[in-house]
């Protein structure tokens, strides 16, 4: 009985064939992991906050009455954000509540810690940098929490620590005391507009602002990162505000 095998063109050309498919599907699967990771990562963090904070109230009551903090008002004695002190929500809610892996204090520019020393906005369109590194701290699962308000946020979180991408609304996310919803912690900006809206969430424009720093209110309600993939219009249709 004849066999037949396959010649050798014929197998380069299989093994092309192959490698063509997995360069194609490789970086998708690759980007999927990522996100799967990163939603798992904020999703921790946030709980972390969450509880550490519920936790604290208890104890010294809402953040507005904390030493060094409270609300801060315009001129038209309208409240428009929480300043709060970060020595005091370390001594207040980090220190007490957390598992700390290391604790990294007083670090001068030049000085490396957990966090990465700058970063992009969602739509890689503007670069900004960490200058108030002296108070950050590395949780045993990796993820860095910067207690500055280098980006208006009293938390900023890397969830891989100086690892790439460092990209607002990917691995890089802004958590704050709610001036509104005293008691809860919210996932974005210190002010309290400009924070729950599809337009600050947008991979392709930052429309008038910074993209990225809304986006970890659709990770809260959905708990993926599918915005990464959407676009604006679509994210519009879905975005659903005003509750997490």
């Amino acid at each position: 009985m004849q066999k037949h095998a396959f010649t050798l063109s014929e197998t380069l050309i299989t093994l092309g064939i192959i490698g063509v498919v997995a360069s194609m599907t490789l970086p998708s699967l690759v980007q999927k992991k990522h996100e799967k990771e990163w939603v798992v990562a904020y999703l921790r963090v946030y709980s972390l906050l969450e509880t550490a904070y519920s936790s604290s109230i208890h104890e010294y009551g809402t953040v507005e009455n904390w030493e060094g903090c409270g609300f801060y008002r315009n001129t038209n004695n309208e409240i428009t954000r929480i300043n709060a002190d970060k020595n005091t929500i370390y001594k207040n809610m980090i220190k007490p509540y957390f598992k700390i892996n290391k604790d990294i204090t007083g670090l001068s520019w030049d000085q490396d810690g957990c966090m990465p020393r700058r970063g992009l906005t969602l739509d890689k369109t503007q670069e900004f940098f960490f200058t108030g590194r002296d108070a950050q701290i590395r949780l045993p699962s990796g993820e860095c929490i910067l207690l500055d308000q280098t980006l208006n946020a009293h938390f900023t979180v890397d969830l891989n620590g100086q690892k790439e991408p460092n990209i607002l609304g990917k691995d890089i996310f802004l958590f704050s005391f709610d001036a509104k919803k005293t008691g809860r912690i919210k996932p974005g900006y210190n002010e309290i507009w400009w924070t729950d809206r599809a337009e600050y969430c947008d991979i392709r424009s930052g429309n008038g602002w910074m993209a990225g720093i809304s986006c970890g209110f659709w990770i809260l309600r959905n708990h993926n990162m599918n915005y990464l993939h959407m676009s604006f219009d679509d994210l519009k249709s879905k975005w659903n505000g005003g509750s997490w």
